[in-house]
């Protein structure tokens, strides 16, 4: 039989969350007595929520069953239901159920959290704690105690508020009984039981059917062996007769394959006599032709034809080798004309290319002549009669140029010396003004640094003067008077001095001079190019000459061969 022994509350409902309520129930009875309001109906709430895991009516889903956080001041309470009792095996076992209840922003959560059991181990004595979802311990704690459900929840602990169920309607009061006797259990196996007879009867039918069908599937098998006999020795007694049919075949077969090759020779001996017979009406047809194109018989004997006929054949045999001869001799003839056909083509060839030469020689020389023309017009070398020259006068031609580029290069030779020694006076003097020049530059700036400095001591001067004329304004007023005339005429004579040392007017004087050494310079650049021109134009005489030279060569070497035919 099971016990409750001790039950533990914090934090359910009255019971604050900050002190333990341990009750200690008795045997064989425990009488709760207390005004109202002092937790009896929570301690009846408390002990089915520990056994069954149902919340008491009207709790709101567990908010108004555990303690109020706004009473405490606090956003979160904790509550917790600790029961010990003894099992239907005698056994010690403590259950434990935690909530937790959290005030939010606009409602409040409540949360069941993890359930324990804890026993003893017999064998060890220590506490061995178990950890359940609130389901599964649900079904554990009545399991243990060997009381169902539906007793704990509608007998033994049942609320004051739900203990009228008796007088409730038939139908909630028959499932109340149901539940408490375990009614409901055996119901629901009558409907499962004749579920499964249902189902059965069901297949019942179906297995009737699918025997039915067998059976005649089995019928039609045996008639189908029966046939499928029938048609066995039907096959036998059929290959036994095509066995002898095909015997039968293979001699036809054989006397047809005899008869087809004497058909072929038949055949074979019928187009042979066709065509003999053809070829002898042919001869008789010529024969006839050759006897009727005869003017007379010839009466001689055979001998004396087989004469005739040899001497035709010594003749027609001559002839031949008269033919071949001549053959040969032409041939001969045709690779002789051949040759020279070649030879023609090739001296053709040779002509034309020499022509072309020619041509281009004249030109060359015409070239020649029109630049002798135009060397001599632009030197001045002297009259030049008009073209075609001849040989010896080109040649003297070029000697006088040759004479002429000589003196050229000599006046040039001469004329580089001089503008190089000139060039380097120029750029000697070039150099020293530009030294004396940064030297004047450097003088004046240093004079005009030194300008800025006496205008500066002027300006501070003339500030002590200001600062002495305050200080001294009490003092001999003649005496500054003096003494501010002697500075006036210092500063005026200083002034004087640096006027008179004009250096502007010198550099001035030295950029010109820098300027006109700059256009003499340039100058001789130019000249310089000029005769560099001059060397050029030389160049390409030279080149025109060689080539005059290469077509006099040439032309000393054409000769046009004579061909004959």
């Amino acid at each position: 039989m099971s016990t409750v022994d001790k039950m533990l509350i914090k934090g359910i409902r009255s019971f604050d969350q900050e002190n333990k309520h341990v009750i200690a129930f008795f045997k064989p009875l425990t009488l709760i007595v207390g005004p109202n309001g002092a937790g009896k109906t929570t301690i009846i709430e408390c002990l089915k929520l520990a056994c069954t895991g149902e919340m008491p009516p009207n709790s709101r889903s567990g908010h108004s069953f555990i303690h109020d956080p706004k009473v405490l001041g606090e956003t979160e309470t904790k509550g917790q239901i600790k029961l010990r009792f003894k099992t239907a095996a005698g056994k010690d076992v403590v259950c434990i159920r935690s909530f937790q209840l959290t005030q939010k922003a606009s409602k409040m959560e409540f949360k069941a959290l993890e359930s324990v059991l804890q026993t003893i181990n017999p064998h060890s004595g220590e506490k061995v704690c178990l950890s359940y979802r609130c389901a599964d311990m649900d079904r554990e704690i009545p399991a243990l105690m060997g009381v169902s459900k539906a007793i704990l929840d509608n007998v033994i602990f049942v609320h004051q508020d739900d203990s009228n169920w008796p007088l409730q309607d038939p139908s909630t009061l028959k499932k109340k009984f149901d539940d408490i006797f375990s009614a409901t259990r055996y119901t629901k196996a009558l409907e499962v039981i004749k579920k499964l007879h249902k189902d059965q009867a069901q297949e019942i039918k179906t297995y009737k059917l699918k025997l039915e069908n067998l059976q005649t599937l089995k019928d039609a098998a045996y008639k189908l062996r029966e046939s499928i006999s029938q048609d066995q020795e039907k096959i036998v007694s059929l290959k036994a007769q095509i066995k002898e049919l095909e015997g039968s075949i293979e001699g036809v077969g054989s006397k047809i394959m005899q008869s087809e090759n004497t058909m072929q020779e038949l055949r074979k001996l019928q187009d042979q006599i066709s065509t003999c017979t053809s070829a002898r009406s042919t001869l008789f047809k010529l024969q006839q032709t050759q006897y009727a194109a005869l003017a007379e018989e010839n009466e001689d004997t055979d001998e004396e034809l087989k004469e005739w006929q040899t001497k035709f054949e010594e003749r027609i045999a001559l002839l031949q080798s008269k033919i071949s001869k001549l053959e040969r001799e032409m041939t001969d003839e045709e690779t002789k004309t051949s040759l020279l056909s070649q030879t023609i083509n090739d001296s053709m060839r040779e002509i034309g290319k020499l022509q072309a030469e020619a041509e281009a020689h004249i030109v060359l020389r015409r070239e020649c002549e029109s630049t002798f023309q135009k060397i001599f017009v632009k030197y001045n070398l002297g009259s030049i009669p008009e073209a075609p020259f001849s040989v010896e006068f080109a040649n003297n031609l070029t000697k006088r140029i040759r004479a002429r580029l000589l003196d050229l290069e000599m006046d040039l030779q001469e004329q580089k010396k001089s503008n190089e020694i000139e060039l380097g006076l120029l750029w000697d003097r070039y150099v020293a003004i530009n030294t004396r020049c940064s030297k004047i530059e450097g003088q004046k700036q240093a004079k005009v640094q030194l300008k800025a400095s006496i205008l500066k001591r002027l300006k501070e001067k003339e500030n002590q003067r200001d600062v002495a004329e305050q200080e001294l304004s009490n003092l001999n007023l003649s005496h500054i008077d003096d003494r501010e005339r002697n500075l006036q005429i210092e500063v005026e004579r200083k002034t004087l001095i640096v006027e008179e040392k004009d250096f502007e007017s010198v550099i001035n004087q030295k950029r010109t001079e820098i300027f006109s050494l700059e256009q003499k310079i340039k100058a001789l650049y130019r000249e310089k190019d000029v005769l560099a021109s001059d060397s050029e134009d030389r160049v390409k005489l030279d080149l025109k000459r060689e080539e005059l030279e290469n077509c006099k060569k040439k032309q000393k070497k054409m000769q046009v061969p004579q061909i004959s035919v």
